[in-house]
């Protein structure tokens, strides 16, 4: 098990890598993420909000990964329910999306796809398990800096801190494939966000000459099903979290972002279509396991308003209506099942149309892949988890789900890339 320093030792912090000190940027600034577990030896997951800092200034961020988890409740939770009862906690992965962030560190500013390389993102696995000791102090008082409204969360749910420790950091945020950052060097490294220089002036030059593909999805009415809200969260989410079974790590849970699309209009399904390359480590986990789990969040669709004509853009408005992420409230939908491969020349097709239309920013996706080949997936769920309100899941079956249309529901706005 690594060490887990407070802050790392300036010997340490020498030997630190750029790949190192981004890891650490991306969890110092990210609020939320999907955390994947197995249950019943499948992909499940979970959103969850977290914090590695009581403080905003870089010296005060640890790296740590703390959780505040309802374990009175984590049976009905996806991802969560391995940990009620097990002190000894279980293998969980975090996955984190630099298309998350905000509109001026986020990728939607430089005009990146989610998948694109240069949109960063980060996967971090290992344990997952309730704090004990000064670690419980130290954790709640992270995140309730980070997250106030925890602070009111019902007692009654039996709220408790957790932390997830890693044993393995992959994260990819350039061409080239991914990298594996050692636990040490994470923990060593100050949060950094290095941007290589020709990542760096082909940002500046979309994000100046670009309009953002991303959009504005208002809060859908709350009188609406809740299978027509699952249906409309799927149709207007750009990327989403894989979960998979990993061969690299022997068997443990594991997950990745991946762009997806949902039709176009009144061919939406509601089985998002994803395309894997072939080097990628998801790749490897389907084609030796196809069950799956994809993951959406309220939280990831863009927040900020429309810009200002002849003018610049204003500030955004809160995601979710500002109630936090892991809020049931802010809705997120969990689709598990088997990733079908698309063989056909009808099924290619038949995904890269939406993904030309969705995805403009990666046009690799609708014209026949990446260089290294790969394979397009569509998901057939057989069991979904959807949390739009208080009070558990909601009662909605896959039947309900496919039945359900998103095309009666607010379509988001489109906006202007800020200058």
């Amino acid at each position: 098990m690594p060490l887990l320093p407070l802050l790392a030792s300036p010997a340490l912090l020498a030997s630190s890598s750029p790949e190192a000190e981004t890891a650490r940027w991306m969890v110092a600034r990210s609020d939320w993420g999907y955390v994947t577990t197995l249950t019943d030896g499948a992909p499940s997951a979970a959103v969850l909000s977290l914090s590695d800092s009581a403080c905003s200034d870089a010296a005060c961020h640890s790296g740590r990964l703390f959780f505040y988890i309802a374990t009175s409740v984590a049976a009905s939770q996806p991802g969560a329910s391995s940990l009620a009862d097990a002190d000894s906690g279980c293998n969980a992965s975090l996955t984190l999306s630099q298309a998350a962030l905000n509109r001026s560190t986020g990728c939607e500013a430089a005009a990146l796809d989610p998948e694109d390389p240069r949109c960063t993102k980060l996967t971090l696995s290992g344990r997952l398990a309730r704090t004990q000791g000064p670690a419980t102090a130290l954790g709640r008082a992270a995140l309730f800096a980070r997250h106030p409204q925890m602070r009111r969360w019902p007692a009654s749910h039996g709220f408790e801190v957790f932390e997830l420790r890693p044993a393995d950091v992959w994260m990819i945020d350039f061409y080239g494939g991914g990298a594996h950052i050692p636990p040490e060097e994470y923990y060593a490294a100050t949060p950094r966000h290095n941007v290589p220089p020709s990542a760096a002036s082909t940002a500046a030059t979309a994000a100046t000459t670009a309009t953002a593909a991303a959009a504005t999805a208002p809060p859908p009415a709350r009188n609406r099903s809740s299978a027509s809200l699952a249906r409309w969260l799927v149709y207007h989410s750009g990327w989403s979290s894989l979960g998979t079974v990993s061969v690299r790590l022997g068997g443990r849970p594991w997950s990745n972002v991946r762009s997806v699309a949902d039709g176009l209009g009144a061919n939406s399904t509601g089985k998002p279509v994803l395309y894997l390359p072939f080097p990628d480590p998801s790749y490897r986990d389907i084609e030796a396991e196809p069950r799956a789990s994809l993951s959406f969040s309220q939280a990831s669709l863009a927040g900020a308003a429309p810009g200002r004509a002849g003018g610049q853009a204003p500030p955004p408005p809160p995601t979710c209506g500002g109630v936090d992420p892991e809020d049931p409230t802010c809705a997120r939908l969990h689709l598990s099942g088997t990733l079908r491969p698309m063989t056909t020349k009808a099924d290619v097709e038949s995904a890269e149309a939406p993904f030309c239309a969705r995805h403009p920013h990666a046009r690799w996706l609708c014209e026949g892949g990446a260089h290294t080949g790969g394979r397009y997936y569509a998901i057939e769920p057989t069991s979904l988890v959807f949390f739009d309100d208080y009070g558990g899941a909601a009662a909605l079956s896959v039947a309900e789900y496919l039945a359900a249309s998103p095309l009666g529901l607010p379509a988001p706005r489109p906006r202007v890339a800020a200058a």
